[in-house]
């Protein structure tokens, strides 16, 4: 069973005729310090979808603790009869989906407070369920990989209810070679919680404890920087202001180096011991194979991106330099800034649901019809604005999204900035894979694989982009959204490549037993970002501990399939926007709603994109090198006569 759905991101530019929804408080400014009880309740989330109360809840957690128990009486049974397996194996899905729910109800109310004591401690009782639950069914994989492979085809040929599981019992036989002993696999199983600490006190730390300086905010008052207000600080108008916030916050980081670097070490040492354990070649290897990926695809996504850096992001740094009239190497503080200050226009969520309304068209009505349902914060499927002690970014989960009337829910920090507006049709390109996946699919391949979890929500963005910019012909305008088209694939495709080449090269030196020690990481880091962005970029004192933010080191090569992604979905994109209706029914009918039914590559060449060549690499290389071009061109015309 698969849980990595338990954790599921100008002035001229398109102006759309808007009616603000009534009923909504439409004046209302984010803002990252808001108390959480000061949020109108109107832009949260509903956690009564899941359970009415906590005494439900409640109710619920102490029936499934008493009924966890009884999947032992399956132990040593499986190979007695179909009728035998059949039942094992549909219990062990029942009991699955109850706990799910359960989980779904904590991480609901915890995300939007997390410093709530008692939201802590009842996600800490589902985690221990969790934890007793997969030590108590950790004998079926191995003592269904010891029956003879005539065993189990005789049943699922003699038993019809058998045969949904079929796919799932033959990817659990193409791991045979990695699975271990009945007790072994439940000690591993039971050792989670303890094998996770490491990435939870990173969280915390990160989440939580840390605080910033105040910084010069853009009213001209000093305000508190924060995790969450991070993002608009670094793309400030004001270089003084870019600079000032840059140095607190790596600045801030740089005093948790050596803790936030023994809670990276400790993740990856969870890591070697799954390869030990488990018997993989490497620990790349034990991440990609589970979603059946050769970690020859991983290696090929960063040698052709390092391949074409010269051609691609080299010119986009000396195109930076040029714009933003630097004498000299760019630094941090004039990375992340538009390179058209004071042009862009700010984005109201009522402005940004009509936005997606009509960008999405192309996916159908049914399509838009969804992210119009979704979006609607009076639905309960989404919780909008930041608030103190929230926590940052944003994610989709769909982990009851096969529950009768169930569906994802989406947690966001939209602060009125096209960026978010562009994050809002991201998290739905999450929730409508989940969506579809789940009421399409039987709910053991409703959750799709990590390698597919990041192209329909790339796909939504780029389907937004290309309608703004066809729809565009002022000159300012068109140049934001050039920019915003090369801010995707910078960040998406070359910055994640970085990360995924970061992530293989530290769990390579910690597989020649070594420490990761800060100086280590920051070498590493720095050595990194001085080869993808050239000889134009100029690093700060602290930049190198950049890599102690990202929290997604500590889920397990994880980047790597942002970069996959933005290339599939781009290419599904286009191929949409180009071939209308019959496109996107095949984008959908094949990949959105087939879960995890089938290896995913094999799912997205039936939705229009073969990643096993380098060949939509390249093509998205050459879509950047001539996005770069045209914004230089048209940005000379417009500012240089």
């Amino acid at each position: 069973m698969s849980w990595t759905g338990i954790a599921r991101r100008g002035a001229g530019v398109v102006v759309l005729t808007l009616v603000i929804a009534s009923g909504f408080s439409a004046a209302y400014e984010p803002d990252p310090a808001t108390p959480r009880a000061e949020i109108p309740q109107e832009y949260t989330w509903n956690w009564g979808h899941v359970f009415p109360d906590v005494a439900a809840w409640e109710a619920e957690l102490a029936a499934v603790d008493v009924l966890v128990p009884e999947m032992a009486s399956y132990e040593g049974r499986l190979g007695e009869s179909a009728d035998v397996l059949y039942e094992a194996v549909q219990r062990m899905e029942a009991t699955s989906k109850r706990l799910m729910r359960l989980y779904a109800y904590t991480q609901l109310r915890l995300d939007v407070e997390l410093s709530d004591a008692d939201n802590q401690a009842m996600q800490g009782k589902v985690g221990f369920l969790f934890q007793k639950f997969g030590g108590t069914v950790s004998y079926m994989t191995p003592e269904l990989l010891a029956l003879p492979a005539e065993t189990i085809d005789g049943y699922i040929a003699s038993k019809d209810e058998l045969k949904v599981y079929e796919y799932y019992i033959r990817d659990i036989m193409r791991m045979k070679e990695h699975t271990l002993s009945k007790a072994e696999e439940r000690i591993l199983s039971m050792s989670g919680q303890v094998r996770g600490a490491s990435a939870e006190v990173s969280s915390q730390l990160r989440d939580i404890d840390l605080s910033f300086p105040e910084i010069l905010a853009d009213d001209g008052t000093m305000k508190p920087l924060t995790l969450s207000g991070w993002g608009k600080a670094r793309s400030s108008g004001s270089y003084a202001q870019r600079k000032q916030a840059t140095e607190a916050f790596f600045g801030t980081f740089r005093q948790f180096e050596n803790t936030l670097a023994a809670t990276l070490d400790g993740v990856v040492k969870s890591h070697l011991l799954t390869k030990e354990l488990r018997n993989y070649d490497s620990c790349l290897e034990a991440s990609v194979k589970g979603d059946n990926i050769s970690p020859a695809t991983y290696r090929m996504l960063i040698d052709t991106i390092n391949a074409n850096l010269e051609r691609t992001l080299h010119k986009y740094v000396a195109l930076r330099q040029k714009v933003l009239g630097v004498d000299g190497p760019i630094d941090f503080a004039n990375l992340y800034n538009p390179l058209l200050d004071g042009e862009e226009k700010s984005y109201t969520y009522e402005q940004c649901r009509e936005m997606l309304a009509e960008g999405l068209k192309p996916l159908g009505k049914e399509y838009v019809g969804l992210v119009k349902t979704a979006a609607d914060p009076a639905n309960g499927w989404i919780d909008v604005f930041p608030n103190e002690n929230k926590r940052s970014g944003a994610y989709s989960t769909g982990i009851v999204a096969w529950m009768d009337g169930g569906h994802p829910f989406v947690l966001h920090n939209y602060d009125n900035t096209l960026d978010a507006v562009f994050t809002t049709a991201h998290e739905f390109g999450h929730a409508l894979h989940t969506y579809y996946s789940y009421k399409n699919q039987p709910f053991i391949y409703g959750d799709y694989t990590t390698f597919l979890a990041e192209v329909a929500s790339t796909c939504n963005e780029e389907i937004l982009l290309s309608y703004m910019l066809k729809n565009e012909k002022d000159a300012v305008a068109r140049l934001m959204l050039l920019n915003k088209r090369m801010e995707n694939i910078r960040l998406t495709i070359f910055r994640q490549t970085l990360f995924a080449e970061f992530e293989l090269r530290f769990h390579e030196y910690a597989e020649d037993d070594n420490t990761l020690t800060a100086d280590f990481l920051n070498g590493l880091y720095a050595d990194l970002i001085q080869k993808y962005y050239g000889p134009g970029f100029v690093m700060g004192e602290n930049d190198a501990v950049e890599w102690a933010f990202i929290p997604h080191f500590n889920y397990n090569f994880y980047v790597f399939t942002y970069a996959t992604g933005l290339t599939s979905g781009i290419s599904l994109a286009q191929e949409i926007m180009a071939n209308g209706e019959k496109a996107a029914t095949r984008y959908i009918d094949n990949m959105l709603k087939g879960g995890s039914s089938a290896p995913p590559l094999q799912l997205l060449q039936a939705a229009g994109v073969d990643m096993e060549t380098p060949a939509p690499i390249l093509t998205m290389l050459d879509v950047f090198e001539d996005t770069v071009d045209e914004f230089d061109k048209l940005w000379t015309k417009t500012f240089s006569q």
